[in-house]
């Protein structure tokens, strides 16, 4: 069985360099077992070895070391899922899907955060954080943790070359006192402030236009430098990176028309600040 280049081998790709990686191996001792040679190896990390079979990927697990949970998903991946997106389930102890997102957001030149509902998670201060976990249900044990998480991803934000950031939010959602007023208002400026970086960008459409793309859900839209765009939708549990090119295409247009409908930088960032002093006078 043979694999379709796309999103589901360049993520099958990273997660066999994680193994890797972790095992102490090099790009030549790990492709040894299959004749391999390193630029071989390397190709196939990178996603451009669509031939590349479930069988292989077995041999190179076996030499990494790699069993139990960890080997089964990443068989699992070997084996694909369908030509029409690649779709993973996650446990939320795990957080095995977003190690696979995070791979692609760390590496993307150009990110797009399209959320109607929510602040995106590069954005979230961590009491907002906190009170998002809260409303989901999650285990308060586990909320330390993901905050930590969090915060650490938000790193990429702040490198010597950071990715292009652009944040299209909705007024109604940002009016939504999540944690109460205090919280949301204090989340609201972390906001404004972040959009003075010149790599940050953050968008709202306003509450008069009610008919836009982004009612059709959250997703992320990740750019690079020498790929192939990414799409990420994440829902309760599972996420999807579709991969097929019409749907792949819809949501760029979705990307664009959103930002097209949207406020200005300036004045997005006037009206943030007008809901902060909102939520202020309300507590």
């Amino acid at each position: 069985m043979t694999r379709k280049a796309g999103v589901s081998a360049r993520g099958l790709g990273m997660e066999l360099r994680r193994h890797r990686e972790k095992a102490g191996l090099n790009l030549d001792r790990a492709g040894a077992v299959l004749g391999w040679s390193s630029n071989t190896m390397s190709r196939m990390e990178r996603g451009l070895r669509p031939d590349t079979t479930p069988d292989e990927v077995s041999a190179l697990l076996a030499i990494m070391g790699v069993v139990g949970p960890d080997r089964d998903r990443t068989m699992q991946m070997a084996f694909g899922f369908g030509d029409q997106g690649w779709w993973e389930s996650h446990d939320a102890n795990l957080s095995d899907q977003a190690r696979t997102y995070l791979g692609f957001e760390k590496r993307a030149s150009r990110i797009v955060d399209l959320e109607p509902l929510l602040v995106p998670g590069l954005l979230q201060t961590p009491e907002y954080m906190f009170a998002l976990f809260m409303a989901f249900g999650v285990d308060t044990s586990q909320i330390t943790g993901r905050i930590a998480r969090r915060l650490h991803r938000q790193e990429l934000l702040d490198r010597w070359e950071p990715p292009e950031l652009v944040c299209v939010l909705c007024e109604l959602s940002l009016r939504q006192p999540i944690g109460g007023p205090g919280v949301m208002s204090r989340q609201l400026r972390h906001i404004a402030a972040k959009a003075e970086k010149d790599h940050i960008s953050v968008r709202i459409i306003p509450a008069g236009i009610v008919a836009h793309p982004a009612l059709r859900g959250a997703f992320v839209w990740l750019e690079f430098d020498s790929e192939p765009s990414v799409v990420f939708i994440e829902s309760r549990g599972s996420a999807m990176f579709p991969d097929d090119p019409m749907e792949v295409e819809e949501h760029r247009l979705a990307v664009e028309r959103s930002i097209d409908v949207a406020l200005a930088g300036q004045e997005s960032q006037e009206l943030l600040l007008t809901i902060a002093e909102d939520l202020e006078r309300a507590r």
